[in-house]
This record gives C-alpha cells, structure tokens and sequence, in this order.
C-alpha cells in the first residue's frame, strides 16, 4: 500500500466519523504512520491540513442541512462536534462569509467535495492487470519540482548522503516532520555490477520557490516531474530493504511487459518515508518507475 492510498484509507475513515468525534491519532493509525508524518503527507496530498479538511467537510454538510432543512441550528452544531453555538457560527462565517441564520434566510449555496486521492493522482488501469498487480499503481503526474539536495560518492551513500543532510537540517531548523516537505533520492551515479560498493546517491528535500540555501555542497534544482508507476517497499526486520528494491523492480519489469506502457527517460525515485524528529528514516519507501504510453 502506497502512501496516497494509506491516506485515502484516512480520509474514508474521517468520512465515516463526520457526525462523531474524530481522533487523529486514529486517522494516523489508520494510515500507518506516526501523527507527524500523517501531518505532513496529508497536507502534501490532499492540500489542506487535516483538521482544516474535517472542518470544511462539516461545515459543507452543515450548510445543506441548514438550507434544505428545518433543524435547529444549534442541533446542527453539536450533531458535527462543535463545542457550542457561538464556535459553529464563528467557523461557518470564517468558510461561507455567512453566518448560518444569514446562510439560511438567504438560501446561498457552499459545497466542499470528498477528497479522493485515489482519482486526483492515479490513472484508471486495466482490470485485469490491476488484479494481478494490485501492488502497482500509475501517477497520472508526478509535478516538476523545486528541491534542495546532496550527492555523496562513495561507500554506502545513502546513509552517508542522510547524515550530511540531518546535520543541515538541524542547522537551519527545518522541521521535515511538520512540515510539506518530502523526501527523494536516487543512485546518481549508479553502480555498474552488484559488486561495486563505491557508487553516488543523491538525496533531495522539497522546498518552496522562495527557500535559499547557503551551504558549499547542498545545491537548489527542479526535480522532473512525469509519468510513474508506484509500488512500496517496507522495511525488513533488519531494516534492509536491499532485497525487497531488488524483487520490486522484477515485479516493475513484469508488469511493464503486459502493460500499455514502456520504460520513460525521466528520472527513477525512491521516496523515504516515514521520520522522526532527528531525521531518522523509520519507514518504508515508495519506488517511482517513470513510464511512458505505448505509441
């Protein structure tokens, strides 16, 4: 399960609780991730914080039921957890521009839809091949994007690339758990036979246009964007993922052959999941293939 699933897999649950008292640690359990990390890709995916989503859902429910119905509207308020009259009235003007009795005498309209992160990024596939693939899904884009990165060369470059990365981090006080940042990396270059034990990783962290950066080493660039089948690997109970990159890229090229698409010139991506607030790596990774459509 990807990371756009598992927080698809939140928000159908934060859907089903729009009426109760809903408790993020639970959506973040539901996700499989810590409440930071939920923090974070909720807002990278989905585009609102999580409590500004379960706000606005309500409020939207909130205002059919104000419009199209005769319900009290301090029923209205508690039946959608809000704590009283006064903090209903106080959120729906801040998302309408209305108060409720205003909303209701003047029968306006506001609709915020149900998120699906499964349709806002992922192209519909063939059945058939889904059946057999369930493990592999196709981006529709992943988007250019402004990152700011490091390439070590040498032995063990992963860890080597993250250990310059977490000191920078620390320096400058980014909080990569709190915030919309996320993670790449790549070999780069890459080793040319299994043997080779000295080869390049270079590890990227995605920042805004505007983010500056004075370091000697750490460079700002865009990362391509494209077309890219996804799968995930998690970590082993030796925390290597050596053997499951190895068996997902085999299971890529299988389903690359039945498939509607070929392999794309664009660059490959491991995205690291899952930190802590050292910076850490305690999750799995999704591996992005890039593709391209058949002609």
């Amino acid at each position: 399960m990807n990371y756009y699933e598992r927080i698809q897999r939140s928000i159908d649950h934060i859907e089903s609780n729009l009426e109760n008292i809903i408790d993020i640690n639970i959506a973040a359990q539901m996700a499989f991730m810590s409440l930071s990390n939920f923090y974070r890709m909720f807002f990278a995916l989905a585009g609102y914080s999580v409590k500004e989503y379960i706000r606005l859902r309500r409020i939207s429910l909130a205002a059919d039921e104000i419009v199209n119905g005769n319900t009290y509207i301090i029923d209205i308020a508690v039946k959608y957890d809000f704590e009283s009259g006064d903090s209903f009235s106080r959120a729906f003007r801040r998302i309408t521009g209305y108060l409720p009795s205003e909303f209701r005498r003047q029968k306006k309209h506001f609709y915020f839809e149900r998120m699906n992160i499964m349709d806002k990024y992922f192209e519909i596939q063939d059945k058939d091949l889904l059946e057999r693939y369930p493990d592999i899904k196709v981006l529709k884009e992943l988007k250019s994007t402004r990152v700011v990165y490091y390439n070590f060369f040498g032995k063990n470059p992963e860890h080597n690339a993250f250990e310059v990365m977490k000191e920078w981090v620390k320096k400058i006080r980014i909080k990569v758990d709190e915030q919309n940042h996320r993670i790449f990396g790549y070999n780069n270059p890459s080793p040319d036979s299994d043997e080779q034990t000295e080869y390049g990783y270079e590890l990227c962290i995605t920042v805004d246009d505007n983010f500056e950066v004075r370091h000697p080493h750490i460079k700002t660039k865009y990362l391509e964007g494209g077309l890219y089948a996804v799968t995930s690997v998690k970590k082993s109970e030796k925390h290597d993922m050596g053997e499951g990159i190895m068996l997902a890229w085999k299971r890529f090229n299988s389903w690359l052959i039945e498939s509607k698409y070929i392999y794309g010139g664009h660059q490959w991506l491991e995205e690291h999941l899952g930190f802590d607030e050292e910076l850490n790596h305690t999750g799995g990774i999704d591996l992005y293939m890039p593709i391209k459509k058949k002609i």
